[in-house]
């Protein structure tokens, strides 16, 4: 028999209760993957709830209306610069590890902790636990340490494995931390059911557009600082009527990213300015902008779709070849630069 999908949801105060209860005495008993030598108390839980909940998502997975597991955030150490990094732990009753739910939970709590601006996640893993360590592996964490003879438990010491993953571009400077509530819902609604995204065409000069235009000049200026390996340049004339469209994203009603496509010739048209804001990554939104972009293009009448982007943006070239595309001689005006990739993908009519 199918088992039914979990529920997914921002945790409140009482359904605290549901975890600290199973995991009271079983966590303390069981197991050397947690480090409680003695029983959890419910006003232990609760406290810790109360003081990080705000800027630290706890989220809760619940079955036939019962909590079955929950992922949190925490504060890595106090000092202020510290701050934009968060630990990241999963929990899930023992009667049901194996089933997928720290997949789950982990796939919302993630995003969540993007969009609210962290940029480092670590996670502690007591060995030998293969179980987390794939899971952790397949969200693209990797180990960067281990804490030796960290915790004496049931009569013998254990290591203490950590794994990091990364957010965020280490040459993007530091952004205020949002508040839980600014996005959860916004994350949540779009995982849920993608219907949270807008994406409709858009002035150069607007306000949303010229923001995100500005953030992405930003990161390719820092990204290659050498002299002419940038190529900004797209006139309001290249992107309307039967010449091309800008298209914006939105989330929820916050400007998430962008793209454009210009016709080069009779058989082609060149997608330019893709970019999507640093806190909304991770969900998908440019292959969405990308697929409105080769709708838009098929109805300009084009076949092919041609595009230049950077050899160090590994994220953009992955995106590209994911979506078909494949590498080609360079053209226009990337013709003599390095540092460029140029690329293709012939268009189903």
């Amino acid at each position: 028999m199918k088992e039914p999908h979990p529920f997914l949801q921002k945790a409140s105060p009482f359904m605290v209760r549901a975890p600290a209860t199973w995991r009271k005495h079983w966590a303390a008993e069981n197991t050397a993957a947690n480090f409680a030598t003695g029983p959890e108390t419910l006003s232990e839980w609760s406290a810790t709830f109360h003081e990080t909940a705000e800027r630290y998502p706890w989220l809760v997975a619940r079955r036939e209306g019962r909590v079955v597991g929950f992922a949190k955030a925490s504060p890595h150490r106090a000092r202020g610069a510290y701050r934009w990094t968060a630990e990241v732990s999963v929990y899930i009753h023992h009667e049901l590890h194996g089933r997928g739910l720290g997949r789950a939970l982990y796939d919302r709590l993630v995003p969540t902790l993007r969009a609210q601006g962290y940029v480092t996640l670590l996670a502690g893993i007591t060995p030998p636990n293969p179980g987390s360590e794939r899971l952790h592996a397949a969200l693209g964490f990797v180990r960067c340490g281990t804490y030796h003879h960290a915790g004496w438990k049931f009569s013998r010491w254990h290591d203490v494995g950590y794994w990091e993953l990364h957010l965020r571009r280490p040459d993007l400077p530091a952004e205020t931390i949002v508040p839980v509530a600014e996005v959860w819902p916004k994350v949540h609604r779009w995982l849920s059911d993608s219907d949270g995204l807008e994406i409709r065409p858009a002035a150069l000069a607007s306000p949303d557009t010229a923001s995100l235009i500005a953030a992405l000049n930003r990161e390719l200026s820092s990204m290659y600082p050498e002299p002419g390996a940038t190529h900004f340049r797209l006139d309001e004339s290249e992107v309307t009527g039967e010449r091309g469209v800008f298209l914006l994203a939105h989330l929820a009603g916050e400007p998430a990213g962008c793209g454009a496509i210009r016709v080069v010739d009779e058989e082609s048209a060149e997608v330019k300015r893709m970019f999507v804001a640093p806190r909304w990554r991770g969900l998908g939104i440019s292959k969405r902008v990308l697929l409105a972009l080769e709708e838009h293009a098929l109805r300009l009448g084009v076949k092919r779709v041609v595009l230049e982007t950077g050899e160090r943006q590994s994220e953009a070239l992955a995106l590209y070849e994911r979506n078909g595309y494949a590498r080609i001689a360079p053209f226009g005006e990337y013709v003599d630069s390095p540092l460029s990739v140029c690329m293709g993908k012939r268009l189903a009519s």
